[in-house]
């Protein structure tokens, strides 16, 4: 089996796939079967949690889920938190008897990329816009609801050409209650209607409402400055909130970074069946 390990900014997604060849590429925009994996986990993000302590949580979570450490092959890792990427890739090597693959900078993509500085795109971004590449025949676009939100575009040339981010809905909203303790802390899920009879429900709507604004004008100028219409796939812990607001996100997929992950690791190692 094939772990991968989505080690982000809140939280450390954990994912176990059987060894088999990725599926061709699809061209209806749709998530797959095959993309979700047999058994998942989250982990809170700890800068400062030493290897050890990883190690027991790790081994509590796969001792409930009855899962065992010795099936896996073979372990991909994406990590936007630098202290943790040398943790995990120790922590993993124990467990497997050898280096685990690492997503960075200098792989083969399969994409060329049309930006300034390449070096400076986080390979999150990057494994979303491989998997948004692999399910279109044309432009794409992955949109990432995480700590950040993140718009990684892929032209109809297959190119990556950047994209934007803005501050994450959980973090504005998280932002606003700190600096405003007077207004009550609100659930992010979507408003009665867009006026608030309320403060709670004006929150709701200021805050998931116009997140949806901001998602959907975004998507409509990267449309217009690639000069073609975009299909987009929307992942990440938030993204189930704002996809079904709008009718600019054409499907929602929470293992779409995984998705992206798995390609790399089979294209770049050979290991098809791992």
């Amino acid at each position: 089996m094939l772990l991968t390990v989505d080690i982000g900014n809140s939280s450390i997604k954990l994912g176990a796939y059987p060894g088999r060849t990725l599926d061709p590429a699809a061209v209806d925009y749709k998530p797959r079967d095959d993309d979700a994996p047999v058994v998942n986990w989250r982990i809170p993000t700890d800068r400062y949690r030493r290897l050890e302590s990883y190690r027991r949580h790790l081994g509590k979570l796969w001792e409930e889920s009855g899962f065992c450490g010795s099936s896996l092959k073979g372990a991909a890792i994406c990590s936007v938190v630098e202290p943790l990427t040398g943790l995990w890739r120790n922590l993993l090597a124990e467990i497997l008897g050898r280096e685990p693959f690492v997503l960075r900078h200098g792989l083969d993509l399969g994409m060329p990329l049309l930006v300034s500085n390449p070096e400076s795109v986080g390979m999150d971004r990057l494994a979303d816009a491989v998997a948004v590449r692999r399910r279109s025949r044309g432009a794409a676009v992955a949109v990432d609801f995480g700590t950040a939100t993140t718009f990684n575009v892929v032209d109809a040339q297959g190119r990556f050409r950047g994209g934007a981010i803005a501050p994450g809905m959980g973090t504005m909203a998280g932002s606003l209650a700190e600096r405003a303790p007077s207004l009550p802390r609100v659930e992010l899920s979507p408003p009665v209607s867009a006026i608030g009879e309320d403060t709670k429900e004006a929150l709701k709507s200021g805050i998931v409402l116009g997140y949806t604004g901001l998602v959907e004008g975004l998507l409509a100028r990267i449309s217009t400055e690639i000069n073609a219409p975009v299909n987009v796939t929307a992942t990440g812990g938030l993204g189930h909130i704002i996809t079904p607001l709008t009718d600019s996100i054409d499907a929602y997929d929470p293992w779409l970074t995984f998705a992206g992950m798995r390609a790399l690791y089979q294209r770049n190692t050979g290991k098809e069946n791992e």
